[in-house]
């Protein structure tokens, strides 16, 4: 039930982002319902981790685009450089906070991921530990059974003595 959940909001706000990426505004708005969405620490699995980056793509996406929609604008004003600084800070620091889910989204997957290796490494050490019971080829048939030592002389006959 709780994956359930967790995918439908997920899945809402997918839906929102997606219908809010189209305007400058609503790039600020989806830049904070992200942070809202996902707030400091709150990141403890790897579906949420996952879904995550995807929705930061997302923002990114929409941040750019209202980057350049700022820039545009900016080309007609006669201060083009200080309105094309300022964009590029809110840029930045629109940025910078989604690069915060983004970092904390790839630690975990990052400690996940090293987690598995080391029960992978544990699982095999633990394989190799164990004394091997019985042997992996089995040590059976007639001729061994019976004490028969004609099969050993089909593999190594015995010499033939030399013609005069």
């Amino acid at each position: 039930m709780k994956f359930t959940h967790l995918a439908s909001k997920t899945s809402l706000v997918l839906f929102f982002f997606s219908q809010c990426v189209t305007s400058a505004v609503s790039a600020e708005i989806i830049e904070q319902g992200l942070l809202d969405h996902y707030p400091a620490g709150s990141i403890h699995e790897v579906a949420v981790a996952r879904t995550a980056l995807t929705d930061v793509d997302v923002v990114r996406k929409a941040v750019e685009q209202r980057f350049a929609e700022g820039r545009s604008t900016c080309l007609n004003k006669f201060f083009m450089t200080r309105c094309i600084d300022e964009a590029k800070d809110m840029r930045r620091a629109a940025l910078h906070n989604i690069r915060k889910i983004e970092v904390e989204a790839n630690a975990f997957l990052r400690k996940d991921k090293a987690a598995e290796r080391e029960r992978t490494i544990a699982e095999r050490q633990s394989r190799a530990a164990r004394p091997l019971g019985t042997p992996s080829i089995p040590i059976s048939g007639a001729a061994r059974e019976s004490g028969n030592t004609a099969s050993d002389s089909a593999i190594n006959p015995s010499p033939q003595p030399e013609k005069p």
